[in-house]
């Protein structure tokens, strides 16, 4: 339940700290006093968007607290699943700062608006403006229809597969479109393969054919320097050889009387060795000089091919273009393996459409298993509120596709006469009466959901008399297991309250400000007997009030 409240330098408020008891609190206050702040101050608490606007004073910051305690409430799991702090007096804190920017805390944990409105959803239950919760919002609805069968852990779940269903399509479709992106260029794709395939591109190969081209085409330069070089190894007049002969020969003679030249004859003779293998190499050269006209062509169609494809595809090295066929390769191959992808997406869908199709059969048919003592229990309760004719018509139909409540629509019709035809809600109930219908709604509610505490801005707006104390008495009897907060205008209402909260304005040097106090029971007599007679409070009504407060 909400214990404490502090709100500083919000929109009219300077400084306000509040303590709540459990059971039943009132709030009243004159119209335009500025009741509605401390709800607005709550909803930023439980995720409301904030800006700089709703800052007092612009150049400080504001601070919103709320403290709670959570001993008597299965919440832990929460906190344990969004890595928060769990204390049985676990405090969240809202921030705006001047420059407009905001911040949350958990138990002094930074949160972002997400997890602050899931955590405020477990917390708070605030309503105003009843009019849109039946505005065509099928949710408000579902959620008391599937709390009241208690399934709404199945609904959480088919929430789950359907948000995994939906994946899975919107994998497949980026799947199409990819496939349908690779068949338009698959044609493309293949003639590019082929052309390099049937190159039968090597690597190195290009370096080989340039060496071998260049070869071929200095051919009679090369055998010129052939020729010379035989000439002057083994020309007759002079040879390098017979120089080299002719010197080994005084050597060998020289070794006869000393050893001291044997290792220069034995240079000479490595000498010797080498002339002749030299000639040896010239004479067995592999290139046939003869006629290479037709090598050289071969050679440049093939070098002139390379250098093609590389231009083609941008790319300077044979290696490059082998490269680039492995990867045309796989384009490819993956058009391929999209095929089977997408089949096995296709079947994945099929599988999970027909899990939420049984799923959603289940749920609907608890729904419609619970809708007639829904039916029942609303009426009876609007009876004892002053709509003994009203009736409801619950009429639950398949959707068009899967939704978050599962496969079904709902429409809520409503008659508050007899002989008078069923209609929208929310299109013939008046305020009064869509007051009591939402009190009673929330009353059965209150039954079937661990919350806890529920709030209510002025819910008794168009009921007076009688039914405001009828209103008033379902409000205590909430009470019993929640905590419950009434913004109200009306004394029977006040009155019934555990305590009650008095929202009034100040004006000190050209300011105004809204402060909230609690009443003590002296004061509740007066505040009440002033809602009752006015500014003017007469004997009468200050008796009525306390007879109201006995």
């Amino acid at each position: 339940m909400l214990t404490k409240i502090f709100i500083k330098n919000f929109t009219l408020i300077d400084k306000v700290e509040l303590d709540l008891l459990s059971g039943f609190t009132t709030v009243t206050g004159d119209t335009g006093s500025g009741k509605s702040i401390l709800l607005n101050a709550l909803s930023l608490v439980i995720g409301k968007r904030g800006s700089q606007s709703l800052l007092k004073n612009p150049d400080i910051k504001c601070v919103i607290e709320a403290e709670f305690n959570l001993s008597n409430f299965n919440i832990k799991k929460f906190f344990d699943d969004n890595n928060l702090d769990y204390f049985n007096q676990t405090i969240i804190r809202r921030e705006i700062l001047p420059n407009g920017k905001s911040r949350s805390f958990v138990n002094d944990t930074p949160v972002n608006l997400d997890v602050l409105k899931k955590i405020g959803e477990s917390l708070i239950d605030i309503h105003t403006q009843h009019q849109s919760l039946f505005n065509s919002n099928n949710s408000f609805f579902f959620n008391l229809i599937d709390s009241l069968a208690e399934q709404q852990k199945i609904v959480i779940n088919f929430n789950y597969e359907l948000n995994k269903y939906k994946e899975l399509q919107i994998q497949l479709e980026k799947l199409k479109r990819l496939n349908t992106s690779l068949n338009n260029d698959s044609d493309y794709f293949s003639f590019l393969f082929n052309e390099l395939e049937d190159a039968n591109l090597v690597p190195g190969e290009q370096d080989d054919l340039e060496s071998k081209l260049k070869l071929y085409k200095n051919s009679e330069q090369i055998k010129s320097y052939n020729y010379q070089i035989e000439h002057i190894l083994y020309s007759s007049d002079g040879s390098l050889e017979e120089k080299v002969f002719s010197l080994n020969s005084i050597l060998n003679d020289l070794s006869k009387i000393t050893n001291q030249y044997d290792p220069l004859k034995n240079r000479l003779d490595s000498i010797l060795i080498e002339l002749n293998d030299i000639q040896s190499d010239l004479n067995n050269s592999n290139f046939d000089f003869s006629d290479n006209s037709f090598e050289i062509k071969n050679i440049e169609n093939r070098i002139n091919l390379i250098y093609s494809l590389q231009k083609k595809h941008n790319l300077s090295s044979i290696e490059d273009l082998i490269e680039k066929k492995k990867k045309l390769k796989n384009k490819l191959d993956d058009s391929s393996n999209l095929e089977a992808d997408i089949k096995d997406f296709e079947l994945q869908i099929e599988t999970k459409k027909s899990f939420l199709e049984e799923l959603s059969k289940k749920i609907s048919i608890s729904r419609k298993k619970i809708l007639p003592l829904l039916k029942s229990e609303l009426e009876s309760l609007l009876v004892n509120l002053g709509m003994k004719n009203s009736s409801f018509n619950f009429i639950l139909s398949k959707s068009k596709e899967f939704n978050r409540f599962g496969f079904d629509d709902i429409e809520v019709l409503f008659s508050a006469n007899k002989g008078i035809t069923h209609s929208p809600l929310f299109k013939i109930a008046s305020g009064g009466e869509l007051s009591r219908i939402l009190l009673s709604i929330k009353y059965i509610m209150s039954k079937n959901l661990s919350l806890p505490t529920m709030i209510f801005d002025e819910i008794d707006t168009g009921v007076s008399g009688e039914m405001s104390n009828a209103m008033a008495n379902m409000m205590l009897k909430m009470s019993d297991k929640m905590q419950i907060v009434a913004i109200t205008h009306l004394p029977q209402v006040a009155a019934k309250g555990t305590q009650q909260l008095k929202v009034y304005k100040t004006n000190y040097l050209n300011t105004t400000n809204t402060d909230v106090k609690l009443l003590s029971s002296g004061e509740r007599v007066d505040e009440i007997a002033k809602m009752l007679s006015g500014d003017e409070i007469s004997d009468s009504a200050l008796n009525h009030a306390k007879e109201l407060l006995n």
